[in-house]
């Protein structure tokens, strides 16, 4: 089985173009962006048309079976992109996906994204079957395969930085893969041909604001103080809305708190009744195993002082409430 990672995809398209591409993960942007590359690719290998096919019940197989077997003389390479709409794997769509994988046609270029089903897929037998495809990874990358990411656009961008910004945005942006990208983007245009520094970056980070309430949780989840305050300080600089905020960390907490009473059920039965996407698994569950019961009810009872100080004076005590709030979760 060929793993392939983000990183690497470019120069094994450029060693070899193959017919068959499994798409794992559900980071939007590295969706979309391997999926371009792949097309770009084929276009020139001479797969001139693009055909996206969707399936979201049981008889969709079908119609991309009977494409995969269409053969006339006006016929144009393909690219085939399926996209994995369904709720899970059952037994009928493992035995569809066996009949699409032995119908080779050398003029059709398949990509099959399992989306949200690529967790499921990795557990399924299907997975062991595949061991001759080429795996590309579109989950989001974290720790080495992050900072391996980042190197590679850099240089694809012909970028320089001080090694005190590239910490800087590994450090407090891991996992944020379409921002980074976006301000790689503006670096390689503002400063080209110069080592950029961590002040620089920082400009940068604070006019090109996009962080979300998620990453603030995810992070005090993964119990990273540091990164927890440099977010929610930031949102402080943008006068971002608290109560926002607020309602974001209340509704994970009360999922958290559901998901610490229910002991017989299996952690990702409750995440996924709980409507966790799959990408925060991994968050939840680190916070699950560290965030113990005193914590969550402390959190809780400031949270709704927080609520009431909005309600009530909005003014700088909410921004240090929250912080205390932040400290009380990772510690």
């Amino acid at each position: 089985m060929n793993n392939i990672t983000p990183d690497k995809l470019k120069k094994q398209l450029m060693q070899k173009l193959e017919s068959f591409y499994i798409f794992l993960g559900e980071d939007t942007f590295l969706l979309e962006r391997n999926q371009d590359l792949v097309l770009n690719f084929a276009y020139k290998k001479g797969f001139s048309k693009k055909v996206i096919m969707n399936i979201e019940k049981d008889t969709d197989y079908k119609k991309i079976i009977l494409f995969c077997k269409t053969k006339n003389l006006f016929f144009k390479k393909t690219t085939l992109v399926v996209n994995f709409l369904i709720k899970k794997l059952n037994m009928i769509a493992n035995e569809y996906i066996y009949q699409i994988f032995s119908l080779f046609n050398p003029d059709i270029l398949m990509i099959l994204k399992f989306n949200h089903l690529s967790h499921f897929f990795k557990k399924n037998k299907l997975f062991y079957t595949f061991k001759k495809c080429n795996i590309v990874s579109c989950f989001t990358p974290y720790n080495l395969h992050f900072i391996n990411w980042i190197t590679y656009e850099m240089q694809e961008k012909n970028i320089e930085m001080e090694e005190k910004a590239f910490f800087l945005l590994c450090k407090y942006y891991e996992g944020n893969t379409l921002f980074i990208y976006k301000i790689l983007d503006i670096l390689s245009i503002t400063w080209p041909n110069t080592c950029i520094s961590a002040e620089k970056i920082k400009n940068v980070i604070i006019n090109f604001f996009d962080l979300s309430p998620l990453h603030w949780i995810n992070s005090i989840f993964q119990r990273q103080i540091e990164k927890s305050i440099y977010i929610l300080n930031v949102f402080c600089k943008k006068q971002y809305n608290p109560l926002i905020l607020v309602r974001y960390l209340q509704t994970d907490l009360l999922k958290l708190i559901y998901i610490k009473r229910e002991k017989k059920i299996s952690m990702h039965i409750l995440l996924e009744k709980n409507n966790v996407w799959s990408t925060r698994y991994k968050f939840f569950i680190n916070a699950f195993k560290k965030i113990n019961n005193s914590s969550l009810l402390k959190a809780i009872q400031i949270l709704v002082k927080i609520e009431i100080n909005i309600k009530k004076k909005y003014n700088n005590d909410v921004w240090n409430q929250l912080q205390e709030l932040t400290l009380i979760l990772c510690n």
